[in-house]
């Protein structure tokens, strides 16, 4: 009895405590800490419902979930959200981290291997005064090149064949034959020192000869057009090979100029070529990236020029200009595989019967020759 008399007042006190303890809570403007009730309309501006878990529930204006099939699994959701790729074609470009497989050499090697390779044309555009409209623009197409009848004369010396489409007449075909000399005999081989005789000084040189018909360099051998049953419709042969990419002592320079002229004796007709060896670029072939040397050739032909403006005098032609620009770019490190070329013939701007064009290769690996082609 004794002990539950002492602990009576123990248990009133807390309860005395307790109560006074909550009174201070919510007394208005009294410190302390208490609990604060508010609508959630106010936040969220959406009525609230009692039987929702406050903090749980989706305002209206964030409600932008994807919706999901439960009946589809998660690979085709991902399928269905993921951005639509354009289809690239025939001719997909390459990766902005693409790179050459090897890169183009100052020195051919090899010989380019035979077969049917892709090219890309990127753009024709013919323009005769005599239709309507004068213009006539031939957009992106692919088209095949055949690489065909490899010869090799000679341990530094081969030739080969290029076949291509005629841009304005697919059913007909061109036919250029390159030669390629890559190393051949130096008759003389030395460096003359620099020198003052008298007062003036006189930079060193080197002195290079070879047979003239050993001379290295890529050259053209013949143009020749065809028909679909292979007559031929004109041609350009010059009797001396015509060079169009030199290799001073076996290799390629880089800013070297040159002039070469072709003479086909058969119908008189002359290309003259003022060039200059171009830096390496690269070529996007529908997604494969090839290296190769350019070179930039200035050209007069005379089968460019109509006869009425040469009133029997020669000055009138050698005092025109060149109605030509063409160029091409070799692979070098794939035995001087044509890669590109431009051919652009008078002014767009203000010749009648101007006509320009660009093609690209569109693959290095070649289908093998058909039949046909062998």
């Amino acid at each position: 009895m004794k002990s539950s008399l002492h602990k009576a007042p123990r248990a009133l006190a807390l309860v005395v405590l307790v109560t006074l303890a909550t009174g201070a809570c919510v007394k208005q403007n009294k410190p302390g800490v208490g609990v604060v009730n508010f609508d959630s309309t106010a936040v969220f501006g959406a009525p609230t419902n009692k039987n929702d878990i406050p903090g749980f529930e989706a305002p209206p204006q964030f409600g932008d979930e994807l919706p999901v099939d439960e009946t589809s699994n998660i690979s085709d959701l991902v399928r269905n959200l993921a951005p639509k790729i354009a289809d690239p074609g025939p001719c997909p470009p390459a990766k902005l981290t693409a790179f050459p497989k090897a890169s183009a050499t100052v020195k051919p090697i090899g010989a380019p291997a035979e077969g049917v390779y892709r090219w890309k044309r990127a753009l024709v555009v013919t323009k005769d005064a005599a239709k309507n409209p004068p213009e006539t623009a031939r957009p992106f197409g692919l088209e095949d090149r055949a690489i065909r009848h490899v010869v090799h004369d000679s341990d530094h010396q081969f030739s080969f064949e290029m076949v291509a489409p005629d841009s304005l007449a697919p059913e007909r075909k061109v036919i250029t034959t390159f030669r390629v000399n890559t190393n051949p005999a130096l008759l003389v081989d030395r460096t003359v020192p620099a020198r003052t005789i008298g007062v003036v000084p006189v930079p060193g040189t080197s002195v290079r000869l070879v047979d003239p018909g050993d001379a290295a360099g890529i050259y053209v051998l013949s143009i020749v057009e065809q028909d679909s049953a292979n007559r031929e419709l004109s041609a350009f042969r010059p009797v001396v090979p015509m060079l169009i990419l030199p290799l001073e002592g076996g290799i390629l320079r880089t800013g070297e100029t040159f002039n070469s002229v072709g003479i086909d004796t058969s119908t008189g007709a002359v290309l003259a070529n003022s060039g200059t060896v171009g830096r390496a670029l690269r070529i996007d072939a529908c997604g494969e990236i090839v290296e190769g040397y350019a070179v930039a050739l200035k050209q007069t032909y005379t089968a460019d020029i109509p006869a009425s403006s040469l009133p029997n005098s020669a000055v009138r032609y050698a005092s025109r200009n060149e109605t030509r620009e063409a160029a091409y770019v070799f692979a070098t490190q794939y035995g001087a595989l044509p890669i590109a070329e431009t051919l652009s013939i008078g002014d767009i701007a203000s010749d009648p019967t101007a006509f320009m064009g660009k093609w690209e290769l569109g693959g290095l690996t070649p289908a093998p020759l058909p039949a046909s082609e062998k």
